[in-house]
C-alpha cells in the first residue's frame, strides 16, 4: 500500500486517524508492560495477529502466554496486531495505509512470521482483511520467498480444512513447546539459505504442525467430502499428532501481562489453574481436544497471582479454566488468597463453574470485596436431555448452587442453555422455562422481589472431535419456533436473550466443511463479508452468494447427519482421542446414558495418554499445604434459611478512625495517553497507584472504588501539560519520594510533576468547580499565520458567535464569543486561546476551532494541547496547587 505523500512518516499518518475513530486506544500501543525491541537486534520477528477487536484479543489467555513466551528470547520479538473495527478499517482502506503492529508500527509484511489465533470460524474473513491490509497475499499458493510465513492455531483449526488455502502452517495443540521449536527450526534453516518450500517441509515433520500445501485431497465415497492425503513424494505424516504439554508447571503462566489503556472484556489478572475438563459434555469441543485434564501447582498459582497483581495494578483476579470448581485445591487456594487480598480491596472472580462444584466456601470468598456476576450453564432444561449431553448435573444440584448464590447476596443469576441439541423435543424446551421459574422462586424466597434471572439460549453447533460431530443442526425454522416457544413460556422476572441464528448457521456450515469451502470464503470476502462474528456487520447475503457461486449447498452442510463409517476431513489431525471411543459416546448419548467425570479412579480410556492420567505424571493431583478453613455445611436445596453461622462473636470495641490524608497532584497527559477518555484515565491512575504501592482510600458500599477526583475532562486526542488530581491516602506521603514512585509506575504519556497536601475537613471546593480557565495551543498544518490572524481578528470583532448543540435530539444555542477570554496567533504560527470554564456549561475547544478553521484543509490534522489551568480562590485566579 502506498503512503500518502503529505505525511512524513507512517506513524504520523496513522495518528491522524485516531481522533476519527470510536476507540483510539485500540490502536495506540504504549501500554504498561508492553515489550518493544529494536528490530536491528532481532533475529526472528513474529506478528501475533488476533482476528478480532483489541478488547477480545487482549483478554485471551493463550495470546498472553505466547506474547510472554516468545519475548523471553532476547533475539526474538513478538508484536501484537488486532482486527480494526469498521471505522478504522474503512479509513485504512481509504487512505491506503497498511495494518501495523502496536509495538513498532511496522506493517505485517515486514515480519518473518504472522500467526493468527483462531477462536471462531466466523473470524476467517477478518484474517483475509488483515493479510490484505498488511500487504501479504491471501493464499499460500500466491506467497513467495519474500513474504512472511502465515501460521494459524487455536481451537477452530481442529478442522483445518476450510482454512487450508490461507495458512502456510497450522499448529495443532499446546504451543508452549511446539511454537518455539518451530521458530528455532525456521531461524536455523533460513540462516542456512533454505528456500520457503524446504522450510515448510521440515516444519511438517515437527510434532503438532500441519502444512496443508503438502497434502492433496480426494473425495470419500459416502458423501464426497474431500479427505487430505500426503502428496506423492512428500515425507509428511498421514495424520498430524496434536502437541500436548503434560506438565504445565514447566511453563509458568506470565505475571507481567500487558495492562490495556481501556477496559477489555476480562479486565483483570486471569490465571490459568487447569487445562482441560474432566466432565465430558458431549457437545463441548474444548472438553475433548484439551484432554487430559492438567492442574497447576496451587502454591505456584498463588505466588504468580501476587506477582501479577503487583506488576499490573489490577484490583481483581480470577482462577481461570474450563471448569474451575473441578480444580482440586480451589477452596483452600481462594481462601488463603482472599485472606491476604481483602484488606487491599482486591477481589476474586471465578471462570466457568459447573453447578455441582459450587460450595458455600467458594460463594463466600467471591463476595468478600465485591461480587462479580454469577453465571451457570445447565445447558438443558430436563434431566433426560442433560443425560443425553452427559452434563452430569441434576436439578437438585442446580437449585442448590443457585440457593448458595442467593444466600451469599447475589440478586442476578445468568443461566445459559442450548437449543437444538440432538434428540431435543418441545418438552425439553418447556423444561428450560420450568427450571428458570423454580430458580426464580428460590431466589425470591431468599432475596425478595429484586431477584432477577437472565436466561440465554445459544444454538447447538456440531464440532469436530466430539461425540456429536456426526449430528446435524436443526433447520433454521425449527430453531426459531423453539425460540418463540421458550420466550412465551418464561415467567415474569426472567429476561430472555438468544444468539442470532444467522451467525450459528454460518458457524455450523464452516465447522464441518472440507477444503472446497476455501473458495467460497474468499468469494464472501470479495463480496464485502468481514467482522462476521458481530451481528451488526454479518453479511449473510454475501455468504449465500459465495456458496452458490461455488456450487455448495450450505444448508445441507449445516444440517446433515454424517454416517458413523464415513471418513472425515478433519481426521488428518490426530487429537490422540480414540475414534472408537467417540463412537461409543455417540451411541450412549442416544440411549441417555452418562459417563462419570474423568479421574485417576474413573478412567474411560478415551486415548493412549490415559496411562498418564491413571499412573503417570497426571495421576498425582497438586494439593494446597495444610487444611483449608471450614465453613458451615449448606442447608438443603430450596431452603429459605440464611447461611448458618458459628457461635456469636462478641462485638469488638469501636476503634478510633484511622487518619486520612488528602492530596492534590499535577501531571502531564501526552503521547499515547492523550487518547485516554476520562474513565480510562481514572482507571489507569488507580492501577498506577497500586503498582507504586500507594494505598488509596476507597468509597464504601457494594463496589468500593478508589477516591480520585480529576480536573475538567479533555476531549480525546488533546494533550495536556497541566492536569490535576485530588486523592486520599491512609499514609502520609513525602512529595519527592511520591513523585519518584508514581512516575516509575505510569504508562507512556503520563508524568506527575508536583504534589501538595490539602487541608482536612469538609467544605472544600472540588476541582471541577474550582477551575475556571483553560489555556490551549493549536498547531494547524498548512495554514499560514496571516490567514489565522485574519480569522481570529474577525472572530474577536463580533459581539456574538452562535452555534447549535444537539444532544438526544434536543437543540441548544451556545454563544462561543462569550466563552472565549483571549485568542491570538503566536510567533510560531500556532493559535493560542483561553476559555472560560463554568460548571453550568462551557465552550469546547473543538467548537472554537471548527468555527475558526471552517473551510481550511488542515482541520483534521490540528494538534491541540492544553497548556494551563487556573482555579478561582478568594476572588483571584491561581494555580490549582495554591487554591484551597
Amino acid at each position: 500500500m502506498n503512503q500518502p505523500a503529505d505525511c512524513p512518516s507512517l506513524a504520523e499518518a496513522l495518528d491522524t486517524l485516531l481522533t476519527r475513530v470510536d476507540k483510539p486506544t485500540r490502536y495506540v500501543g504504549g501500554e504498561w508492560n508492553q515489550v518493544v525491541k529494536d528490530p536491528a537486534h532481532v533475529r526472528v520477528s513474529m506478528a501475533l495477529a488476533f482476528p478480532d477487536v483489541y478488547e477480545i484479543g487482549m483478554s485471551h489467555l493463550g495470546y498472553r502466554i505466547l506474547y510472554a513466551l516468545l519475548n523471553e528470547r532476547e533475539t526474538w520479538a513478538a508484536e501484537r496486531c488486532f482486527m480494526p473495527w469498521r471505522d478504522m478499517l474503512d479509513l485504512l482502506r481509504e487512505r491506503r495505509l497498511p495494518l501495523t503492529t502496536l509495538e513498532t508500527r511496522r506493517p505485517l509484511r515486514e515480519f518473518d512470521l504472522v500467526g493468527f489465533s483462531m477462536q471462531s470460524e466466523l473470524t476467517i474473513t477478518n484474517v483475509l482483511a488483515m493479510l490484505e491490509l498488511g500487504g501479504i497475499p491471501l493464499t499460500s499458493a500466491e506467497r513467495g520467498e519474500r513474504d512472511p510465513l502465515v501460521l494459524m492455531g487455536g481451537p477452530v483449526i481442529f478442522n483445518p480444512e476450510p482454512f487450508a488455502d490461507f495458512a502456510d502452517a497450522i499448529l495443532v495443540g499446546d504451543a508452549e513447546e511446539a511454537l518455539p521449536a518451530m521458530l528455532a527450526l525456521y531461524e536455523r534453516l533460513r540462516d542456512a539459505g533454505a528456500p520457503r518450500l524446504e522450510i515448510l517441509r521440515q516444519v511438517a515433520r515437527l510434532e503438532g504442525w500441519y502444512v496443508p500445501s503438502l497434502y492433496d485431497v480426494e473425495p470419500e465415497p459416502r458423501l464426497g467430502m474431500l479427505i487430505p492425503r500426503p502428496r506423492a513424494g512428500e515425507d509428511v505424516p498421514a495424520r498430524v499428532r496434536r502437541a500436548i504439554v503434560y506438565e504445565l508447571d514447566r511453563h509458568p503462566f506470565p505475571s507481567r501481562i500487558i495492562v490495556p489503556h481501556a477496559e477489555i472484556v476480562h479486565d483483570r489478572v486471569s490465571w490459568e489453574v487447569m487445562r482441560g475438563c474432566p466432565v465430558g459434555c458431549r457437545f463441548c469441543q474444548a472438553g475433548y481436544v484439551y484432554r487430559p485434564t492438567r492442574e497447576r501447582d496451587p502454591v505456584a498459582v498463588a505466588d504468580g497471582i501476587r506477582a501479577s497483581l503487583a506488576a499490573t495494578g489490577y484490583d481483581e483476579f480470577s482462577l481461570s479454566s474450563l471448569n474451575t470448581g473441578e480444580y482440586g485445591p480451589a477452596e483452600p487456594l481462594m481462601t488463603a488468597l482472599m485472606d491476604e487480598m481483602e484488606p487491599r480491596r482486591i477481589s476474586v472472580s471465578l471462570g466457568s463453574l459447573h453447578a455441582s462444584t459450587m460450595t458455600e466456601t467458594l460463594a463466600e470468598q467471591v463476595r468478600r470485596v465485591r461480587k462479580s456476576g454469577f453465571t451457570m450453564a445447565p445447558e438443558a432444561g430436563t434431566q433426560r436431555l442433560r443425560d443425553v449431553i452427559n452434563k452430569n448435573l441434576t436439578e437438585e444440584q442446580i437449585l442448590e448452587a443457585c440457593r448458595l448464590a442467593f444466600v451469599a447476596g447475589w440478586k442476578l443469576i445468568k443461566l445459559y442453555f442450548m437449543l437444538g441439541l440432538p434428540t431435543e423435543t418441545d418438552e425439553d424446551v418447556d423444561g428450560i422455562a420450568e427450571l428458570a421459574e423454580k430458580i426464580l422462586a428460590v431466589g425470591r424466597r431468599i432475596g425478595g422481589n429484586k431477584v432477577r434471572i437472565t436466561c440465554s439460549a445459544s444454538t447447538f453447533v456440531p464440532k469436530p472431535f466430539t461425540p456429536f460431530q456426526w449430528c446435524g443442526m436443526v433447520p433454521g425454522e425449527v430453531f426459531e419456533a423453539r425460540q418463540q416457544r421458550l420466550r412465551r413460556r418464561l415467567p415474569r422476572g426472567v429476561t430472555f436473550k438468544h444468539h442470532p441464528p444467522a451467525e450459528s448457521w454460518l458457524e455450523g456450515v464452516l465447522s464441518r466443511a472440507d477444503r472446497s469451502v476455501g473458495r467460497a470464503i474468499l468469494g464472501a470476502y470479495r463480496r464485502g463479508a468481514v467482522l462476521d462474528a458481530w451481528s451488526e456487520h454479518l453479511r449473510l447475503d454475501a455468504w449465500r452468494e459465495a456458496f452458490a457461486a461455488e456450487g455448495i449447498d450450505a444448508d445441507t452442510l449445516a444440517t446433515r447427519d454424517i454416517p458413523l463409517d464415513a471418513e472425515l476431513p478433519w481426521e488428518v489431525i490426530d487429537t490422540q482421542l480414540r475414534r472408537r471411543w467417540l463412537e461409543h459416546e455417540y451411541r450412549r448419548a442416544f440411549e441417555a446414558r452418562t459417563v462419570v467425570p474423568c479421574g485417576p479412579t474413573s478412567c474411560a480410556g478415551c486415548a493412549p495418554f490415559a496411562v498418564e492420567c491413571v499412573q503417570g505424571v497426571l495421576s498425582e493431583k497438586p494439593r494446597w499445604p495444610g487444611e483449608p478453613p471450614r465453613l458451615p455445611a449448606a442447608s438443603p436445596a430450596g431452603s429459605e434459611a440464611a447461611p448458618a453461622t458459628a457461635a456469636p462473636v462478641p462485638a469488638e470495641p469501636d476503634e478510633p478512625p484511622a487518619p486520612v490524608y488528602r492530596w492534590r497532584a499535577r501531571f502531564e497527559k501526552r503521547g499515547p495517553a492523550r487518547f485516554l477518555g476520562h474513565l480510562d484515565l481514572v482507571r489507569a491512575l488507580a492501577q498506577s497507584f497500586r503498582r507504586a504501592g500507594v494505598l488509596l482510600e476507597h468509597t464504601k458500599g457494594f463496589k468500593p472504588k478508589p477516591k480520585l477526583a480529576l480536573s475538567p475532562a479533555l476531549g480525546l486526542g488533546i494533550a495536556s501539560r497541566e492536569e490535576y488530581l485530588d486523592f486520599e491516602t491512609a499514609e502520609r506521603l513525602d512529595p519527592d519520594r511520591f513523585l519518584e514512585r508514581i512516575n516509575g509506575a505510569l504508562p507512556a504519556g503520563l508524568r506527575f510533576t508536583a504534589l501538595v497536601p490539602l487541608p482536612g475537613g469538609g467544605g472544600r471546593t472540588s476541582l471541577q468547580e474550582a477551575i475556571r480557565r483553560a489555556s490551549y495551543r493549536a498547531r494547524v498544518p498548512g495554514a499560514s499565520a496571516a490567514e489565522l490572524r485574519r480569522r481570529t481578528d474577525a472572530f474577536l470583532a463580533q459581539d456574538r458567535v452562535e452555534i447549535v448543540r444537539v444532544r438526544k435530539g434536543r437543540e441548544r444555542r451556545v454563544d462561543l464569543r462569550a466563552g472565549v477570554e483571549s485568542l491570538s496567533v503566536d510567533t510560531d504560527g500556532s493559535l493560542v486561546f483561553t476559555l472560560k470554564l463554568d460548571p453550568g456549561g462551557s465552550v469546547r475547544p473543538g467548537e472554537l476551532l471548527d468555527a475558526l478553521l471552517d473551510g481550511l484543509p488542515g482541520r483534521d490534522e490540528v494538534v491541540l494541547e492544553r497548556e494551563r489551568l487556573l482555579a478561582e480562590s478568594n476572588g483571584r485566579l491561581v494555580s490549582p496547587l495554591l487554591a484551597r
